[in-house]
């Protein structure tokens, strides 16, 4: 909040908004770039376009980046200062509203060594929810999103409800794949089997 009120050049370039999240860098972009995902797209692919920068932060995470790097075309992206501080206060209530419900707790959760494996798991469920598949990345976009909130409060119960949202998505995608799979098989045996009998 700070930090956006005194900004007073026209624009603000993202690099300088991270710069200024110091060490919950990571878990704040995580959380608002899985947000959207979290929600129906009414973007065709759009959950693409979010789950992309969300796969290469985890793997930032899974690496053992303290601070987050940006690629350098999403560091020098800016967006115009008058935005930024129209929607800071927004992300500040929701994260007032959203905070008391986290406090530090199985901490064992949340040490350095531990984070690289909550990593891979936020990278495997950020390649999941990227899939073009309908309504199957909001469970693994929303698992992302406890993960991140987790790490920003130091909240191993968040982490492992994230986790556990996250692999319940993936099983009912893995459940719906199977089925179509499935489904297909018997289709085209019965289709074979009609080819047969009316050529006999």
């Amino acid at each position: 909040m700070e930090f956006a009120a005194t900004r007073t050049e026209e624009r603000v370039r993202v690099a300088e908004i991270v710069d200024a999240l110091g060490d919950r860098g990571i878990g704040v972009v995580i959380a608002i770039f899985a947000l959207p995902n979290v929600l129906p797209s009414t973007v065709p692919f759009g959950n693409v376009l979010t789950g992309i920068p969300v796969i290469i932060f985890a793997a930032q995470l899974m690496l053992g980046q303290e601070r987050l790097i940006l690629p350098g075309f999403l560091a020098r992206y800016s967006i115009s200062t008058s935005l930024f501080q129209a929607w800071a206060p927004r992300v500040a209530r929701l994260l007032a509203f959203i905070e008391p419900l986290l406090k530090p707790r199985l901490t064992a959760m949340t040490r350095a060594d531990a984070e690289q494996g909550i990593g891979a798991l936020c990278m495997v469920l950020a390649i999941v929810s990227t899939l073009p598949i309908p309504f199957g990345h909001q469970l693994p976009a929303l698992g992302i999103m406890l993960i991140a909130l987790g790490l920003i409060e130091r909240d191993g119960a968040a982490l492992l409800l994230g986790s556990l949202i996250g692999f319940a998505g993936v099983a009912l995608l893995c459940l719906a794949f199977f089925g179509l799979a499935h489904g297909a098989r018997h289709f085209l045996h019965w289709h074979m089997l009609r080819h047969l009998f009316h050529s006999a």
